[in-house]
């Protein structure tokens, strides 16, 4: 081929390897934490220091993960860079990657939650959204998916 070949000069697909290895970590993490977490009692949680820790931990992973994978599709469309994980949130919205930053933006409020005030988890809300919020995590690794296969 020669040097100017339109494939040369063609930007890579959208849909690179690296999203879908973010992806399968994120599900990864989905799968693990509720596995764990299956016959555990609220009781049960809010005694357990290991299983407070690791469930925070988890969660924390999995949303850093939703904030690389956004940070990642801003560079591939070269509308960035974003100031802040929310501000990254608008943007997929802006780019119609994503529907809406709800519920997102609480996930990312929580994960800064986690990190800065890390002595003040209530663990009545860490083992709800342990529980009962997964489908978030879902919801967003389904509208990533719908975008990179609409490439």
């Amino acid at each position: 081929m020669n040097d100017n070949s339109p494939t040369d000069s063609m930007p890579p697909p959208r849909g690179n390897g690296v999203l879908q290895r973010k992806l399968a970590l994120l599900s990864d993490q989905l799968l693990k934490l509720k596995s764990h977490l299956r016959e555990v009692t609220r009781e049960e949680f809010r005694e357990s220091w290991a299983l407070r820790s690791m469930t925070e931990r988890a969660l924390q992973v999995a949303i850093e993960i939703m904030i690389d994978i956004s940070e990642r599709i801003i560079a591939i469309e070269n509308a960035g860079p974003a100031a802040t994980a929310g501000e990254a949130l608008v943007a997929l919205v802006r780019l119609q990657v994503l529907r809406d930053v709800q519920p997102y933006r609480d996930m990312i409020r929580f994960r800064n939650l986690l990190v800065h005030q890390y002595a003040e988890i209530n663990p009545d809300l860490l083992y709800e959204i342990a529980t009962e919020k997964l489908d978030d995590f879902r919801a967003f690794r389904n509208e990533i998916d719908l975008w990179t296969s609409n490439l």
